[in-house]
């Protein structure tokens, strides 16, 4: 239960819009728990990965200091946004790994996107299809980068967006469609080059 001292995240995000780095720094703090619920997430089940669950919401939040013009609207909002930064760092961890030739080390999400078993899809192959779906149908992209990266539910996307449940289920599972035919087929290809 909050105290009547107590600033809610909307408060602290519109004082750190406004300029205040103490309102930053002390979201930050409240948020922190929060926001390593996300990193670990995002690397559970993960092999061969040299950032912790600290090191991924560090990241993250560097990352997100430095952007110029804050457009959050909520605290939903603002983990969403901190998700894609976490989801961000883990793929620019992965393409150094991948050009460090002495050391080559795949890095993966594992996923359920099919029937429900876990799935490892290389970090790097599901960027190239994220890329690919957000130029086809940017909303779908968006729906599955807050799902994957985010954590998010459904339910919490659809306030996000503004739209309804309905909606973003119907969106999810189209997109949850393409991109198993994109990384299907990526596999395929994989295997004629091996």
């Amino acid at each position: 239960m909050s105290q009547p001292g107590d600033i809610s995240a909307k408060q602290l995000l519109d004082a750190w819009r406004a300029g205040d780095l103490t309102a930053r720094d002390r979201l930050f703090t409240e948020l922190y728990s929060e926001l390593r619920q996300i990193s670990a997430g995002l690397i559970r089940s993960e092999r061969n990965l040299s950032l912790s669950t600290g090191d991924l919401v560090n990241e993250a939040v560097i990352r997100l200091m430095r952007v110029d013009q804050i457009e959050w609207a909520d605290k939903v909002h603002f983990l969403a946004l901190a998700a894609r930064a976490m989801r961000r760092v883990l793929i620019d961890h992965a393409r150094k790994k991948r050009s460090d030739k002495r050391h080559h080390q795949k890095v993966t999400l594992v996923s359920r996107l099919s029937d429900g078993s876990a799935d490892r899809i290389e970090m790097d192959v599901l960027e190239k299809a994220l890329i690919r779906l957000s130029v086809i149908d940017e909303e779908k992209a968006e729906i599955v980068e807050l799902r994957y990266f985010g954590g998010m539910t459904l339910e919490d996307i659809a306030a996000i967006k503004g739209v309804s449940e309905a909606t973003v289920k119907r969106n999810w599972r189209a997109a949850r469609a393409w991109l198993l035919d994109c990384l299907n087929e990526a596999k395929q290809d994989e295997h004629r080059i091996d």
